[in-house]
């Protein structure tokens, strides 16, 4: 980022600024070219976001298409080529990214009543705001005498500007973010080719036609366009499954970001888990979508997030040390039985602090038992000194294991299980990520985003939750005995 933000200030405005290279011809060629070039690219982007039904991803090609449309228009009426010099030629430089950004705008405002609606109809607003772009730029072309751009040094150019490349690198972040959770390289590559492209909103700014600068915003934009539209498709095409595990992506679901950088390891220690007892596999699975979402709610962003979800997914991994007997007896535990049962925090450490790559979710994984009074395991550990991903994990793991069939029990309704875990917040929970907790369980659908994490094969999801309504459940009358069996199996 430094290094671009070097370059543009050296050839747009410093030193090397004065320097020029007037080639008409070449002008014409390279951006008529190149703009057809990324308008196919960026097409071919929304052709996957169609068959894959990917909202953002379709926004995002048309956005990036947008922004090819009206460079395609100032290249056809470089001066001297097929025009003379026409205010126009400014003109389009002027409207490019604002119009791109405009098209990108349920990107930005995801929550509002717009953003929601384009998420649900992504299809119409991409073919309305395309329309309107093709028309636009074939106004441009065609009565170029009728559109003036501001001069580079009026307010409203440098706000302009400043403002869409504001928005530009908003976007960029996103990507950037997605990048932190999954570490997908084409994550990567569309977030540096969003901040070229946002450079190019700075050529409006630029006072001399064919200076350096002028021909270093030019291949910005372009490469801008190109690097993201390949890096979008590459992130999309890595898992067959992409599809089934994106869900309500204007929502700003890491799901996909995460399942796609899980390393083989990891889906080998959730297989691992499947074979020894299908009831911890699947309880694990569902724990870890619920810790991320109620992770984003209480604020963890980017690596720390995605530490979460790792912690959240393995931890009850140490229970690959447990006997088979004790693992899965059906009926309640002895004492005995139940101190071997509580090692599994710490076996569980003890197993990823020797894996380079998950070390740092280990001791995340020993404190998912601790208590916010104290009385957890394996350390006492009370209060803030307790991890927060820990907290989060502890919380999702009791709701999971309250409201789901073990093999001795049925599951709790959704209600009272809400019900226990607002009677012990405080106690045995945070009771801030509680209230995290509650809200996301009350609207997000069946966990089932990770289902296919440690299989070859895609299976039927989970069945649906019911409503939640805990105002007509009544706690039973012995909860504690309730949580020591909860706390035994989970």
């Amino acid at each position: 980022m430094l290094l671009l933000a070097v370059v543009t200030a050296l050839t747009a405005w410093g030193p090397m600024s004065d320097a020029t290279f007037q080639r008409p011809q070449l002008l014409f060629t390279v951006a008529t070219v190149s703009s057809l070039a990324c308008i196919v690219a960026a097409t071919a982007v929304i052709s996957l976001a169609d068959r894959r039904e990917l909202a953002e991803l379709g926004l995002l090609g048309s956005s990036l298409l947008s922004a090819s449309v009206m460079p395609l228009a100032r290249g056809l009426m470089t001066p001297d080529v097929l025009y003379n010099e026409t205010p126009a030629f400014r003109a389009a430089a002027f409207l490019a990214l604002p119009v791109a950004v405009a098209v990108a705008a349920p990107l930005l405002t995801p929550h509002s009543r717009f953003g929601r609606w384009a998420a649900r109809h992504w299809r119409d607003w991409t073919l309305i705001s395309l329309v309107g772009v093709f028309v636009l730029a074939s106004l441009v072309v065609f009565y170029p005498e009728a559109f003036r751009a501001p001069s580079p040094s009026n307010p409203l150019s440098i706000v302009g500007a400043g403002a869409t490349l504001a928005a530009v690198a908003a976007i960029s972040l996103r990507q950037l973010h997605l990048y932190a959770i999954g570490r997908s390289a084409a994550s990567l590559v569309v977030s540096l080719s969003l901040l070229l492209l946002g450079v190019g909103a700075l050529l409006p700014l630029e006072t001399h036609t064919y200076s350096l600068g002028f021909w270093w915003l030019h291949l910005a934009g372009t490469l801008g366009v190109a690097g993201a539209c390949v890096g979008l498709a590459l992130s999309r095409c890595m898992s067959k499954h992409a599809r089934d595990l994106l869900g309500p992506v204007l929502e700003r679901d890491p799901m996909i970001a995460f399942e796609l950088g899980l390393s083989p390891t990891v889906h080998q220690f959730v297989a691992a888990l499947e074979q020894k007892d299908q009831i911890t596999r699947d309880h694990v699975v569902r724990t870890a979508e619920m810790a991320i979402r109620v992770g984003e709610r209480c604020n963890i962003e980017g690596r720390q997030l995605r530490d979460l979800g790792l912690a959240a997914l393995l931890h009850d991994v140490g229970k690959l040390r447990v006997p088979d007997e004790v693992l899965t007896k059906p009926a309640r535990l002895t004492a005995d039985e139940y101190e071997i049962i509580k090692r599994h925090a710490v076996d569980g450490e003890q197993m990823l602090a020797v894996e380079r790559t998950m070390a740092s979710v280990a001791p995340l994984v020993r404190s998912h038992h601790e208590r916010i009074d104290g009385g957890g395991y394996p350390d006492g550990l009370s209060g803030d000194s307790i991890p927060l991903p820990s907290r989060i994990i502890a919380v999702c793991d009791a709701f999971d294991a309250m409201t789901h069939d073990r093999q001795y029990r049925s599951a709790l309704p959704v209600g009272l299980a809400f019900a226990v875990l607002s009677e012990h917040a405080g106690s045995q929970w945070d009771p801030r990520v509680i209230d995290h907790a509650m809200a996301v369980f009350s609207s997000m659908p069946a966990p089932n985003a990770l289902d296919t994490v440690g299989r070859s094969e895609t299976l039927a999801t989970m069945a649906p939750s019911s409503s939640v309504d805990i105002s007509t459940n009544r706690l039973p009358d012995d909860v504690s005995e309730l949580l020591a069996a909860v706390d035994a199996e989970i």
